[in-house]
């Protein structure tokens, strides 16, 4: 399964990351999984099967915390009371009346037109973080013939449709890489200015004894000038 070896390899790249930068904190262990009764559960209550890999990882992990920009995967306990869901369909039909509004005030956009923004109470957000700044949603009307469902990613304002969960993931993982590759080469940068700082902090040190050792030296003294020497 392409979207599990993700999630493994996100695993180690928040630990690399964490190492490097301990203030960020250590990744969260994922929780064990739930049983197939509360996923069912989470079935009916949404009115709908959940995709394959969700389902699965479900069964694995009952949710992920903090998978990306401190958004967590619900588990079968949010997914089923709903409460996270409301609050993640609120910013998005949000964020969305927003667009529609922008989209009729620039284009001179119908009512009919500015329809297609509207509220997408059809979507169903299975991750959010505390702020509600970041919600993934899945779109029921967009489902493919191996029943995975198009995702909708909404953070920082801005939105971006995604063809299924195994396309988020690598999305996370491809972020991750880049922060940590980036990490890298500034702190080998940092490793090789420290030695020429230091080799230039020598010189100076060096240059100012020198230039306070000089007036320091005794100057030869005049002879003095005495009946014997005239």
């Amino acid at each position: 399964m392409e979207w599990l070896e993700s999630m493994h390899r996100i695993r180690a790249l928040k630990l690399e990351l964490a190492r490097m930068d301990p203030r960020r904190g250590m990744p969260i262990a994922p929780p064990a999984g739930a049983s197939e009764a509360a996923i069912d559960g989470v079935e009916r209550r949404l009115g709908m099967p959940l995709p394959p890999s969700y389902r699965e990882l479900l069964s694995r992990h009952d949710g992920w915390p903090q998978l990306f920009a401190g958004a967590s995967l619900l588990g079968v306990r949010a997914l089923a009371r709903g409460s996270y869901m409301d609050v993640g369909r609120m910013v998005l039909e949000h964020c969305e009346g927003e667009e529609a509004r922008g989209a009729g005030e620039h284009h001179g956009a119908s009512a009919a037109v500015r329809g297609r923004y509207g509220a997408r109470s059809a979507l169903v957000p299975f991750g959010i973080d505390a702020a509600a700044e970041t919600v993934f949603a899945w779109d029921p009307e967009a489902r493919a013939p191996d029943g995975e469902l198009e995702i909708i990613l909404w953070t920082n304002d801005l939105g971006l449709r995604l063809s299924g969960f195994a396309e988020l993931l690598d999305m996370v993982k491809d972020m991750l890489a880049a922060e940590l590759d980036d990490r890298r080469g500034r702190a080998f940068a940092q490793a090789q200015i420290e030695p020429a700082a230091l080799a230039r902090g020598v010189a100076a040190a060096r240059s100012r004894v020198r230039a306070v050792a000089v007036p320091l030296t005794p100057a030869p003294r005049p002879l003095l000038r005495t009946a014997l020497t005239g």
